[in-house]
């Protein structure tokens, strides 16, 4: 069973009684532990041959049978190049035939997720096409992410290939990238539409209700095949322990990154007050300017001296509402960086979706 730490880190870690009370939980709600876990996902895949083997035929377009006859699991640890390069730690690495697949499963999205995908299925395949001396060109690299947080257009599933984007000239056919969309299959199921075997079998990945698995796996060797195993995950207290160890690190950390941000709302929130304040003091410069335009007595040297000093006010505005704007972004920057979620970014700074978007770029 993999756990992704030591035997001797899973005993001071795992909270015994923690993991029983959750597995009686689990067990009275009538659900299952999200495959969507890293843990779940992880184990799934290694153990449940035949469901791997529905998501391969797909992506491969090679009949099943010779899958299963030329389907290897490698080591999930990928091995160095030299003294000074670090173990890569990927999720799932199979080979079959000149096929090179990494099954990764994106709970959410942070910025240099894509550089890094890309990097374990580079990695893979360069391991993969060296044999001795020679080079073997005919392998393939395929990466295969399965995203919760989806950061695409409305497709199901998205093909990325390495391409001249001006005359779609494609560089390489020997490295692929998919990104499934995970909600959009369940959306699916809980819609009524009837699904293939291939979205039954990606479906699956995001059901934690017993009835729900029971019923889209029901007549598939390898859905079912799936569903047993995701039970006895939900039922193993050391998986459960991790799972359990590991949300609620994820809970500290959010935590700890809420205060690493408190500073900084503060500013936000002294910046929308000064910001008020400009805006009342020019709205009211506009009023008096304009009772000052009735005002013949006044003189027309009287007049553009006063809109004068409204343009200077109107400039120092400017300046301090583009400084005002610098620190939101900057701020949904830093929250980007500890991943918080863009949902949690608009509402604390008031930026839009596009705005956060191109932050990610930058």
């Amino acid at each position: 069973m993999y756990t992704g730490y030591s035997e001797e880190f899973l005993e001071k870690m795992i909270n015994l009684k923690e993991a029983i009370e959750l597995r009686e939980k689990l067990i009275r709600k009538g659900e299952v532990l999200p495959a969507t876990e890293d843990i779940i996902f992880k184990n799934l895949i290694m153990r449940s041959r035949e469901f791997l083997i529905i998501i391969l035929e797909h992506f491969l377009g090679i009949d099943k049978e010779i899958i299963r006859k030329n389907l290897h699991l490698e080591n999930t640890t990928l091995p160095v190049s030299n003294a000074k390069e670090k173990k890569k730690v990927t999720d799932i690495i199979v080979r079959v035939e000149k096929n090179v697949v990494n099954l990764e499963m994106n709970a959410s999205y942070y910025k240099g997720l894509i550089n890094r995908n890309i990097d374990y299925i580079l990695k893979g395949k360069t391991e993969a096409n060296f044999s001795g001396e020679n080079y073997d060109d005919n392998y393939i690299g395929i990466q295969i992410n399965f995203d919760l947080d989806w950061q695409y257009d409305d497709r199901e599933i998205i093909k990325f290939v390495l391409m001249d984007p001006e005359r779609g000239i494609i560089l390489s056919e020997n490295l692929i990238i998919y990104n499934i969309n995970l909600l959009k299959f369940r959306e699916k199921y809980y819609n009524n539409v009837e699904l293939s075997e291939f979205e039954r079998a990606i479906t699956l990945l995001t059901l934690t209700k017993r009835e729900d698995i029971e019923k889209i796996s029901e007549g598939v060797e390898g859905l079912m095949e799936a569903k047993e195993e995701i039970k006895k995950l939900s039922n193993n207290l050391g998986i459960i322990g991790v799972y359990d160890y590991e949300k609620h690190k994820e809970w500290e950390w959010k935590q700890k990154a809420k205060e690493y941000v408190k500073d900084d709302l503060a500013l936000i929130d002294s910046l929308k007050e000064e910001n008020d304040l400009i805006m009342k003091q020019i709205e009211e410069g506009k009023k008096f300017i304009e009772e000052e335009k009735k005002s013949l007595e006044e003189g027309q040297k009287s007049l553009e001296k006063r809109q004068k000093s409204f343009e200077e006010g109107k400039k120092s505005f400017e300046k301090e509402k583009n400084s005002f704007e610098k620190e939101k972004k900057a701020l949904a920057k830093r929250m980007l960086e500890i991943n918080l979620s863009t949902s949690d970014i608009i509402k604390t700074t008031g930026l839009s979706k596009k705005e956060i978007e191109e932050l990610k770029n930058l």
